[in-house]
């Protein structure tokens, strides 16, 4: 394989339910060479084949998935058999978008107990592309993680305690900062006092 070109491939968070594309760069033209991985980078960026906007949120890998320092050299790559083929092409990362949601079960006639905590990877609702809450709130029934009965008695809150209603965006949320990690959880509320007294209430008659 000639020392002149590399196979890399696009990983887009957003586009993490879709095939990744391969694109053959050549690494030398128009008298210029690219000697480094930040070269090839540059080089995308203005051939527009990435957005400029997400030029702070792209980085490299190699094809088994460790990073690499974008000073790292392309001849030294290729020698390792780096981007030689489609098979070992280098994956180029652009965490367009977060990866996953963190949210907690927060029962309302169990004020002493912890609430627990889960965090939902959009790249695994396979079933249906996450995108408001509301389509959150589907995922979480239609997986089993809460009977069907509380359906009715569910709502959503910020970090805060502010009410998040069913069709405000998950990006949006992300990107203030609800739900990004564990310690910032956004809080599904569970209001199932109704709920468990009917059940008591069957059962003692």
């Amino acid at each position: 394989m000639s020392r002149t070109q590399l196979w890399l491939t696009y990983h887009q968070a957003s586009r993490c339910n879709k095939p990744a594309t391969t694109q053959l760069v050549e690494l030398e033209f128009q008298n210029e060479k690219l000697i480094d991985l930040e070269d090839v980078l540059e080089h995308l960026f203005r051939q527009g084949f990435v957005e400029a906007q997400h030029r702070s949120l792209s980085y490299w890998e190699n094809h088994s998935g460790q990073r690499l320092n974008p000073s790292h050299a392309l001849e030294e790559l290729l020698t390792e058999g780096e981007g030689k083929c489609p098979q070992s092409a280098l994956r180029l990362i652009i965490a367009d978008c977060p990866p996953h949601l963190w949210f907690s079960y927060v029962y309302t006639h169990k004020s002493a107990a912890s609430a627990v905590t889960q965090r939902v990877k959009f790249c695994d609702a396979q079933e249906a592309k996450l995108e408001i809450i509301a389509h959150l709130t589907n995922h979480i029934f239609r997986n089993g993680y809460l009977p069907a009965r509380y359906r009715t008695v569910v709502t959503w809150q910020g970090t805060c305690g502010r009410k998040i209603e069913e069709y405000e965006k998950l990006d949006v949320l992300l990107t203030a900062g609800e739900g990004h990690s564990e310690t910032s959880p956004l809080r599904l509320i569970i209001d199932a006092t109704c709920t468990h007294a009917k059940i008591c209430h069957a059962v003692c008659h």
